[in-house]
């Protein structure tokens, strides 16, 4: 079976998209939209609390990469109302990445906190690049070390990890930067926004192999959002 995509969109409307025009057209058009495609199995949206732009995020877990390569999924793009490709000339950054599931190493179980209905109140998305040479030992610190760690921390749902297969960056600034995101995704899932200030963080963050690691990273990005909405299929 293949590996379920990961989609993340980043998106900042700008000055030329007010944001009630930018919330109406992404909960009553965009997104709807794709709760009718079967290829999509949820439908999240994100604010940041980290203090950086951009503001807000979505993210859908999808059937499979190849589903997103024909139809019904590649119909979404060919049918675009005019309203939509209205506010996709103005709106100032769409940041689209597709991942697929991390599947080098046994998944960790989620914690009891975990309920597949309920999003998590604050995610942190991390992304990281090591060099090429240094990526066996990468994943292996952080599926042995990192994650069964963080899952110590009072707070932690679950941690899930992808690998970056495309990358696109619209939008009247989008457009200037089209530096390519990191090659690993780690989104970590948790109750609430005090996680970071426990010891048993602070025990993960601190190993010697964590420290060693972040020595290779070539690449990084870390975002951290709260959720704002979710979608459900009838």
């Amino acid at each position: 079976m293949a590996p379920k995509a990961f989609l993340l969109v980043f998106a900042e409307p700008g000055a030329a998209v007010p944001d009630a025009e930018f919330h109406d057209w992404y909960d009553n058009e965009h997104i709807p939209l794709r709760v009718n495609t079967p290829a999509f199995l949820n439908w999240t949206r994100w604010v940041e609390v980290d203090g950086a732009k951009p503001t807000w995020a979505a993210s859908y877990d999808i059937e499979s990469f190849a589903a997103m390569q024909k139809p019904p999924y590649t119909t979404l793009a060919e049918t675009r109302s005019a309203r939509e490709k209205d506010l996709l000339s103005r709106i100032a950054v769409l940041d689209r990445r597709t991942y697929e599931a991390y599947e080098g190493y046994p998944v960790h179980p989620p914690s009891a906190l975990f309920d597949e209905k309920k999003p998590a109140s604050v995610v942190v998305f991390n992304s990281n690049e090591v060099k090429p040479e240094m990526e066996e030992e990468y994943n292996k610190w952080y599926d042995e070390e990192h994650i069964p760690m963080l899952a110590k921390v009072p707070g932690w749902i679950r941690s899930r990890r992808f690998v970056l297969k495309e990358a696109q960056c619209l939008g009247t600034e989008g457009s200037k930067s089209q530096k390519k995101p990191p090659k690993f995704l780690a989104m970590h899932e948790w109750e609430s926004d005090g996680f970071a200030n426990t010891e048993e963080y602070k025990a993960a963050a601190e190993t010697e192999w964590r420290l060693r690691m972040v020595k290779e990273v070539i690449n990084k990005e870390r975002r951290v959002f709260q959720f704002h909405k979710k979608w459900d299929r009838e």
